[in-house]
C-alpha cells in the first residue's frame, strides 16, 4: 500500500508540483539537476546502484505502463458524452474489446523495453526506436492488405507504440512519464473509436497532448506554452483543410481541447472558483495563505484574481507568513509575476504609511528583504530612503538641509523615470513620491530655521574640484564678459577657432561647465575631456571615446539623444566612420550651432605620440575648415605660442581668450556672498585683505575662505578678524599642499630663482629677469608700480608660501595688506 501511495504522489508531483519533484529527486541523487530531462542511466555507476534512485525509476515505469490503461477506461465514457454533445446521439460507440488489445500491446511493448534497458542501458534507445518505427510501418502495411485481423493489428500496434514511448521514458526521465501517460491514453482510446468518432478522437488527442504542453510549459517557461497555443491553432487549420467536413469536426475538437489542455483550463476553473470563495472566507488574511491554489498546483498558467492582494493583506498581520509565501511563489511555482505584484503592493502600503522623515529612513531597513529584485518604483524609494538617512546624519542642520535639497531633486528625477513603468506602478509609487516630497519639504523648512538659529556657519566653499552647476550652483562667480565674447564669436559669420587659456586652477573647466547656462539655445556646447582622450592608445579608441563623450555631454547637459557611433572594426578607418557619424549628428540637430569644447587639449600630444599619427589633429582641422556648423573651443594652460610647432598648422584663424583671475567685485562677492542667505561674517577690511592676499585667484580664494569658516566654527565665533588670516595660513598651506607643489614643479630653475629673489626682495640677475616675461604672461608676476625689484606676485599667497617654505621668520601678513594685485 505504501508503494502505491508513493507512486500516486509521484504522479501528482509530475503533473502539478515539478519544483517539489525536483527537490525530491535531488535529495535522492544530487547528480540529477532536472528530473524531467534526466534519468538513472545517464548517471554514474554509484548513482545507478542507489536503491532509492532505482525505486524512483521503477515507480516512473509503473506509472507509464498502468496509468494509461486505467485512464482510458475512465476516459471513454467522457469521450462518448462529448461526442454525443458535439455531433449527436450514436456518433460514437466505444469498442472496449479493441481498445483492450491496444492497451495489452502497450503493456507488452513497455515490458520489452524495460527488459532490454536493464541489460543494455541507455545505448539501447536508438536501435529499439528504429525497431518500433519499423514494426508500426509493417503492421500498418499488413492491415492495409488484410493479412492480419483487427485484434492482431491492435496488439501489434500497442506493442509498437509501447516500445516507442518506452524508449522516450527511458531517455528523458519524468518528461517520458508525461508523454507516456498522455499518449498511452491517446492510443488506447483511439483503438476503441468506431463509427463517426473523428470528433471524439480529436477530443482524446487534444486533452491528452495539450496536457503535455501544459506541464512542460510550467517546467520550461512561457515559451513552451506559447508554442503549444500556436500548435493548437495549427491543428484546427491543418486537419480542417485536409480532412473536409469530418476533418473540420475533428480538427476543431482536437485543436480547442488541445489549447484548453495547454492552458490547464480543466484545473484552472475549479482553482478560480476556490480563489473567489476564499475572498469571502471570514478568516484572518494570513490563514488564507496555506489554502491558496498555488500551494496544490505549481503550474497555474492563467492569472488568478486577488492573489497579490491576499499576500499584501496578510503582510500587515503576519509578515513572516507573507514573506514565506512570496519565497514559495518565486522558488516553487511559475507565479513570479504574482510575487512581484505582491511585493509592489506591500512596498506601496509600507511607504504610504510614512508620516515623518524618520519614517522614511526606516523604509530601507523594513523592506530590505525586497531589495534583491525590487520593482523600479520601490528601487527609487529605497535609494531615497538611504539618502534621507545620510542627510539626517549630517553634521549640522545646514548640512542636513543641503543633503535634503539633493534628495528633493532626486525625487523629481525618479518621478520622471516612472514614466517608463506600468500605469499601476507609476500611479502607486507616484503618489508615494508626492507624499514623501511634502514630508521632506516640511523637514527642510524646520532644518533651515534650526540652521539660522545655530552657531555654526555653513561651509559652502569648494576648494579643489571644478564647479558643477547642478551641485555648486551660485558659487561660480564672474566670467560674464568671457561668456558674451564666446557667444559673439560663435555666432559670427566667419567664426574663428577659439583657444581659451589660463593658469592652473584658474577656473577654465568650471567656466566650460557653466557655459551651457549662459549661451542661447541655438548654440549647443558639447564638452570633451582631453584627459579621457589621452587614455586611449589607438585611433579607433580615440574615435569611440570622442563620440561617446559628445553623446554623454548632450544627454547630461541638454537631455538630447544623439546618434550612436557605429562600432569601429580594427581593419576600418575610424575617421571615415567618425565623419559619417558627424553627418548623422548634424541631421539630428539641424537648427543648432555645435560648439565643441575640448578641455585640456594639450593632452592630444600624447595621442599623437602613442599612435605615431596626427590623424586626430587632421580630423579636428577638418571640422574647423569644412564644417560650417561646428566651432571648436580649445581650453588649456598653454597659449598657441607655447605649443609644439606643428600645432600652428591646426589652429587656423585662432582667437585667444584668457581666463584670468576674478575681478575685484566678483571676488568680493565670492568671499562675502558665496550663496544666498550666507551670514555676514567678513568685515569690509577683512574681505579686501582676502582679495589682496589671493589676487582674485578662484582656487586660493575658496581655499582661504574654507579654512576661515572652519576656524570660526571651531572657535564658535561669528565674525572673521584680521588676525584670523594669519592663524589659518598653516592650514591653508597644508590643505593646498599638492596645488602649491604642482605649481612649483612646473617652473624652470631660472623661474624658481627669480620667484625666490622677488619673494625675499633681493636683487635679481639678468638671467633671472629674462625669465620674468613668461611669468608675467602666466599671471604669476606683475610689473611693480613702485621702485624695487621690478615685479611683484599677482597672488601674494604664493609669495607667502615660498617665503615660509624657505625662511619662516622673514614674512608677516602685514606686509601683504597693501600689495596691489595688479
Amino acid at each position: 500500500m505504501q508503494y502505491v501511495k508513493e507512486c500516486l504522489r509521484l504522479l501528482y508531483w509530475i503533473y502539478f508540483k515539478p519544483y517539489t519533484l525536483k527537490r525530491h529527486v535531488q535529495a535522492i541523487c544530487p547528480e540529477i539537476t532536472d528530473p524531467y530531462k534526466d534519468n538513472i542511466y545517464r548517471r554514474s555507476a554509484a548513482a545507478r546502484a542507489n536503491p532509492q534512485l532505482q525505486r524512483y525509476d521503477e515507480q516512473g515505469w509503473w506509472l507509464t505502463v498502468l496509468v494509461p490503461i486505467v485512464l482510458t477506461f475512465l476516459y471513454a465514457p467522457l469521450v462518448e458524452g462529448i461526442a454525443h454533445l458535439l455531433v449527436g446521439p450514436g456518433a460514437l460507440q466505444f469498442n472496449w474489446w479493441k481498445s483492450s488489445f491496444v492497451l495489452f500491446g502497450w503493456l507488452l511493448g513497455q515490458v520489452f523495453v524495460r527488459a532490454i534497458r536493464k541489460r543494455l542501458g541507455e545505448k539501447f534507445a536508438i536501435p529499439v526506436a528504429v525497431i518500433a518505427m519499423a514494426l508500426l510501418a509493417f503492421i500498418s502495411l499488413l492491415s492495409e492488405y488484410g493479412f492480419v485481423s483487427k485484434a492482431v493489428f491492435s496488439v501489434m500496434f500497442g506493442v509498437g507504440t509501447g516500445m516507442a514511448f518506452g524508449v522516450m521514458g527511458s531517455c528523458v526521465g519524468a518528461f517520458g512519464v508525461v508523454f507516456g501517460v498522455a499518449f498511452g491514453v491517446v492510443f488506447g482510446a483511439a483503438g476503441g473509436v468506431v463509427g463517426s468518432g473523428v470528433v471524439a478522437f480529436g477530443v482524446v488527442c487534444g486533452v491528452a497532448s495539450g496536457a503535455v504542453f501544459g506541464v512542460l510549459g510550467g517546467v520550461m517557461g512561457s515559451g513552451m506554452v506559447a508554442t503549444g497555443l500556436v500548435f493548437g491553432v495549427a491543428i484546427v487549420v491543418v486537419l480542417g483543410v485536409a480532412g473536409g467536413v469530418g476533418g473540420v469536426g475533428g480538427g476543431v475538437a482536437g485543436g480547442l481541447t488541445y489549447i484548453l489542455g495547454v492552458l490547464r483550463v480543466y484545473f484552472y476553473l475549479p482553482e478560480l472558483l476556490w480563489t473567489i470563495l476564499l475572498k469571502f472566507f471570514p478568516v484572518f488574511p494570513s490563514h488564507r495563505l496555506p489554502l491558496l491554489p498555488f500551494r496544490f498546483d505549481q503550474l497555474i498558467h492563467l492569472p488568478l484574481p486577488f492573489l497579490p492582494g491576499f499576500i499584501a493583506e496578510a503582510y500587515q498581520e503576519n509578515q513572516a507568513a507573507a514573506r514565506q509565501t512570496i519565497d514559495y511563489l518565486i522558488t516553487s511555482t511559475n507565479q513570479q509575476k504574482t510575487a512581484r505584484k505582491a511585493k509592489s503592493l506591500i512596498a506601496v502600503e509600507e511607504c504610504s504609511r510614512c508620516q515623518t522623515a524618520r519614517d522614511i529612513t526606516a523604509i530601507r531597513e523594513q523592506l530590505s528583504w525586497i531589495s534583491k529584485e525590487p520593482p523600479p518604483g520601490l528601487a527609487a524609494c529605497l535609494e531615497i530612503s538611504q539618502d534621507v538617512t545620510a542627510a539626517l546624519a549630517a553634521s549640522s542642520p545646514y548640512r542636513q538641509t543641503q543633503q535634503l535639497d539633493k534628495v528633493l531633486q532626486q525625487i523629481d528625477r525618479q518621478r520622471n523615470a516612472l514614466a517608463t513603468a506600468s500605469a499601476r506602478e507609476a500611479t502607486s509609487f507616484g503618489s508615494v513620491l508626492d507624499s514623501w516630497q511634502r514630508i521632506l519639504e516640511t523637514a527642510r523648512r524646520t532644518l533651515r530655521e534650526q540652521a539660522k538659529n545655530s552657531d555654526e556657519i555653513p561651509q559652502v566653499y569648494l576648494a579643489g574640484p571644478a564647479l558643477d552647476p547642478n551641485k555648486a550652483g551660485p558659487l561660480f562667480k564672474g566670467r560674464s564678459d568671457l561668456f558674451r565674447q564666446i557667444e559673439t564669436l560663435t555666432l559670427s559669420t566667419q567664426h574663428p577657432t577659439l583657444v581659451m587659456h589660463g593658469g592652473r586652477r584658474s577656473g577654465k573647466t568650471s567656466t566650460l561647465n557653466y557655459l551651457p547656462k549662459w549661451l542661447p539655445s541655438d548654440i549647443l556646447p558639447l564638452l570633451i575631456d582631453g584627459q579621457s582622450l589621452a587614455t586611449t592608445s589607438t585611433l579607433s579608441g580615440f574615435a569611440e571615446d570622442f563620440a561617446d563623450q559628445i553623446n554623454r555631454s548632450a544627454r547630461k547637459v541638454h537631455s538630447l539623444k544623439l546618434p550612436v557611433l557605429d562600432s569601429v572594426t580594427p581593419s576600418a578607418d575610424p575617421f571615415v566612420t567618425l565623419r559619417r557619424w558627424i553627418d548623422a549628428v548634424e541631421q539630428a540637430v539641424p537648427e543648432k550651432t555645435l560648439l565643441l569644447c575640448l578641455d585640456e587639449f594639450e593632452r592630444l600630444d600624447e595621442i599623437v605620440t602613442a599612435t605615431s599619427s596626427r590623424a586626430p589633429l587632421n580630423f579636428l582641422r577638418h571640422l574647423i575648415q569644412h564644417r560650417d556648423r561646428w566651432t571648436l573651443l580649445f581650453t588649456g594652460a598653454q597659449t598657441p605660442e607655447e605649443l609644439p610647432a606643428y600645432w600652428s598648422d591646426y589652429l587656423i584663424n585662432c582667437e585667444t581668450l584668457r581666463v584670468s583671475y576674478l575681478a575685484e567685485a566678483d571676488c568680493l562677492e565670492l568671499i562675502q556672498r558665496p550663496v544666498e542667505g550666507f551670514p555676514d561674517i567678513y568685515p569690509p577690511d577683512v574681505a579686501y585683505a582676502i582679495w589682496d592676499l589671493t589676487g582674485g585667484q578662484p582656487y586660493f580664494t575658496q581655499l582661504l575662505c574654507h579654512e576661515l569658516v572652519e576656524q570660526l566654527n571651531k572657535k564658535k565665533e561669528k565674525i572673521v578678524q584680521m588676525d584670523d588670516l594669519e592663524t589659518v595660513l598653516p592650514a591653508v598651506f597644508e590643505r593646498g599642499y599638492q596645488v602649491f607643489r604642482e605649481f612649483w614643479e612646473t617652473l624652470t630653475n631660472e623661474q624658481r630663482e627669480l620667484l625666490l629673489a622677488v619673494a625675499e626682495e633681493q636683487e635679481t640677475t639678468e638671467e633671472e629677469r629674462r625669465a620674468a616675461s613668461l611669468l608675467v604672461r602666466k599671471e604669476i608676476l606683475a610689473p611693480e608700480r613702485r621702485a624695487g625689484s621690478g615685479w611683484l606676485f599677482r597672488v601674494p599667497l604664493l609669495c607667502r608660501w615660498i617665503v615660509e617654505g624657505r625662511s619662516p621668520k622673514r614674512s608677516t601678513l602685514k606686509g601683504f595688506n597693501n600689495i596691489s594685485s595688479g
